[in-house]
């Protein structure tokens, strides 16, 4: 009796309430609470790759998210490379986890690097989608979100393709094959067969 101790935000009597704080630092918390969000880098049209980058409030163990419009074929390096994890893509769906445990600390930077063959539509997209989560090692899902677009407006060749380089010669032919280029026949007219 008389004594100052209380309950602190733990519910423990005279406790250190950071003992039982989760990664961001709420007492008793499961890190749902934790902010992590996704966005594009760097987008290069000639080497067929996009950056991720990633800002997350706590460890993370585990993502899932979508982009659209592009026609994914794999992903590598950035922290999800320096950290072991593996990165797969299938359809818009960009998936990382590690076999081993390993967690990309919290923090910001360039998580994975995306390569693709092919812009398949006029915006690319970044969002979590109806199945993307990110979460720590325990399992617990972050408050995460991922949104961004890219646009390729004005970026088509004569042939409709994203970043081509097919062009329309002076016959009118549109392909990206300089060999075949038409020429000027005697009397000056493109593509005409008249010989001297």
């Amino acid at each position: 009796w008389g004594g100052s101790a209380e309950l602190d935000e733990c519910g423990e009597c005279g406790g250190d309430s950071s003992s039982c704080a989760d990664a961001c630092g709420v007492p008793n918390g499961d890190g749902s609470s934790c902010p992590a969000s996704l966005a594009f880098g760097t987008f290069d049209s000639s080497g067929n790759s996009v950056e991720i980058l990633y800002d997350f409030g706590g460890d993370v163990a585990g993502f899932q998210f979508e982009v659209s419009g592009l026609a994914l074929t794999g992903a590598s390096g950035g922290a999800a490379g320096n950290y072991g994890f593996d990165v797969q893509t299938g359809g818009t769906t960009v998936l990382g986890f590690s076999f081993t445990g390993a967690s990309v600390p919290a923090g910001s930077g360039v998580l994975t690097v995306l390569s693709f063959s092919e812009v398949t539509s006029e915006t690319t997209t970044i969002s979590m989608g109806t199945f993307g989560a990110i979460t720590d090692s325990e399992g617990s899902v972050f408050d995460a979100s991922a949104s961004g677009s890219l646009s390729h407006a004005g970026q088509e060749d004569c042939s409709g393709d994203y970043y081509g380089d097919a062009v329309v010669d002076n016959c009118g032919t549109c392909d990206s094959d300089t060999s075949n280029d038409c020429t000027q026949d005697c009397t000056g007219v493109w593509g005409g067969d008249a010989v001297e």
